[in-house]
């Protein structure tokens, strides 16, 4: 009887390791995908509908839903999220899993094309800098030479 019990309960612990790594995921899944869509949807003028129905076109209606949205956020989760910053756990477990479909080459390429810029943030290189009673935007991606060069010769004109 205690045999039984043993090897019950040694099968039992094999299968959930087995099954760690899906159930991770899946649970990962339903908690990721509600914080992606608010982050990737933020923006009033893109409606997940426009996206799918842009994305359909892309790949001639030959994927569900489910496959096109899982693809979206895992492509563009990445894009916009830093992994390396820190995330949500569960978001961070649901990006760094494979996506459920592989698109070809050309709906890759099309796909990258169209959404590019996607979600449009407007001039996000700037950073607002409070200054006594001023607010100034210095822009980040500029090099810090021009920068300063562009103090000094105003300093040297006033």
């Amino acid at each position: 009887m205690t045999y039984i019990i043993i090897a019950l309960t040694f099968i039992f612990l094999l299968s959930l390791i087995y099954l760690y790594k899906p159930i991770l995921r899946l649970i990962a899944e339903k908690r990721a995908i509600p914080k992606m869509e608010k982050i990737l949807f933020s923006n009033t003028n893109e409606t997940k509908e426009s996206v799918l129905e842009t994305i359909h076109n892309v790949t001639s209606k030959r994927l569900s839903d489910d496959l096109i949205l899982d693809y979206f956020y895992k492509i563009k989760g990445l894009q916009v999220l830093n992994i390396n910053k820190p995330i949500n756990f569960w978001l961070k477990i649901y990006l760094t899993s494979p996506t459920k479909v592989k698109l070809n080459y050309f709906e890759q390429v099309k796909f990258y094309e169209t959404f590019l810029n996607y979600p449009k943030i407007n001039d996000s290189n700037s950073k607002p800098i409070y200054k006594g009673k001023e607010l100034r935007t210095y822009n980040l991606g500029k090099n810090l030479k021009t920068q300063l060069s562009e103090k000094l010769i105003s300093q040297k004109l006033a």
